[in-house]
């Protein structure tokens, strides 16, 4: 292995410099990999926003199914009054 000088600020100073091809492979693989990361977490930006779109919506939709099962439970309830139901059956049991 060959000793390599290391240019002293001096010398850096004094003239343009040349990286080795080694510090330039470093460069750009660092360089590669940030670029990568920020492309992931701009995907995970957009799957993120998607996501709470999604949940805005299905709540939304839940909020909907909620009234109308309220509704349709005072209906039921205004029709045959208290009591419990077996759904599987049809039968209606009044509360006594």
């Amino acid at each position: 292995m060959a000793d390599t000088k290391i240019p002293s600020p001096q010398d850096i100073k004094s003239g343009p410099q040349k990286f080795t091809e080694e510090e330039l492979k470093n460069l750009r693989e660092l360089q590669a990999r940030t670029n990568q990361l920020t492309n992931n977490f701009g995907q995970l930006y957009l799957a993120k926003n998607r996501i709470e779109e999604q949940e805005s919506i299905l709540k939304e939709q839940l909020s909907s199914l909620q009234k109308e099962e309220a509704t349709l439970a005072k209906s039921l309830s205004d029709k045959y009054g208290q009591g419990s139901l077996d759904i599987e059956t049809g039968t209606f049991i009044p509360a006594e």
